[in-house]
């Protein structure tokens, strides 16, 4: 999403997001992790500045994620390509970039096998599923398999994530979320509204309001018009805690309906 300047300056903490898989690509599965991650990390007052979705390739992955290395974002988050199969090389392309050695984190193979009944003789890709990064912390993954992994490079975090949604909300939720709360000051919640006006006034309007009204994010969706409702409008409020965050919600709405001239809200 684009946001105002004004929004801009106050989010201090960029993001970017990493979907890996060919079934991505070739439109077989809708890519629902980046989406529910961005809206995680918005209401964490963090911004993400890119969503790549990339081929179980390791050329490919290599490529892109060095070029978003050289951004130095505070945090790239991956999701997939963790599993036992020989297309899952997320693991192999943190390595190859950030040249750290991988390897087999034992704690986590013996806590894995033990929870789930099995040994390396009956499971032989445990092994793979637990690889992790020298000097990297590696995590277990409360409700399947493959665990995180997180690793610092040059002042960015890598987090490496399971992809099945399931398991990816729930390593964002114990692992993730606190260290995204602890290195921004923002916070942010949003509300949808609805107005009888077209999109050129509403974006008018909305560009108005983000003026007036820093740390807002103001966004018709056209192609969300409901024929009863009317357009809907989305307000993103940021601010250092959940009561400043209110009070610019407040002050947006208000602001709409002041700028409003045929009452429409």
């Amino acid at each position: 999403m684009h946001v105002h300047p004004h929004c801009e300056q106050q989010l201090n903490t960029h993001i970017e997001i990493f979907a890996i898989g060919n079934e991505l690509c070739y439109g077989r599965v809708y890519d629902t992790n980046s989406f529910w991650i961005a809206d995680q990390v918005t209401r964490l007052g963090a911004k993400v500045q890119r969503i790549t979705v990339v081929p179980d390739i390791v050329e490919e992955i290599c490529i892109v994620l060095q070029d978003t290395l050289d951004r130095k974002p505070d945090f790239i988050i991956f999701t997939g390509g963790l599993g036992p199969t020989a297309d899952d090389v997320t693991i192999e392309c943190l390595s190859k970039v950030i040249d750290v050695e991988i390897e087999t984190n034992n704690e986590i193979f013996q806590a894995l096998a033990e929870r789930e009944g099995v040994t390396a003789d009956d499971y032989p890709s445990i092994a793979k599923m637990t690889r992790s990064l020298k000097g990297a912390t590696c995590l277990p993954n409360p409700v399947g398999w493959a665990p995180i992994t997180l690793i610092d490079k040059d002042g960015t975090t890598l987090a490496a994530l399971p992809g099945p949604p399931k398991e990816m909300k729930a390593c964002f939720t114990e692992y993730l979320a606190e260290r995204i709360r602890e290195r921004t000051r923002y916070r942010s919640i949003s509300k949808r509204v609805f107005v009888r006006m077209y999109e050129d006034k509403a974006s008018s309007i909305s560009d108005e309001i983000m003026e007036k009204i820093p740390g807002t994010f103001l966004k018709p969706l056209v192609a969300d018009y409901h024929h009863e409702k009317g357009l809907p409008i989305d307000i993103i409020a940021f601010g250092e805690n959940e009561k400043t965050c209110r009070l610019r919600i407040r002050e947006a709405i208000k602001k709409l309906r002041e700028l409003d001239k045929d009452k429409s809200i």
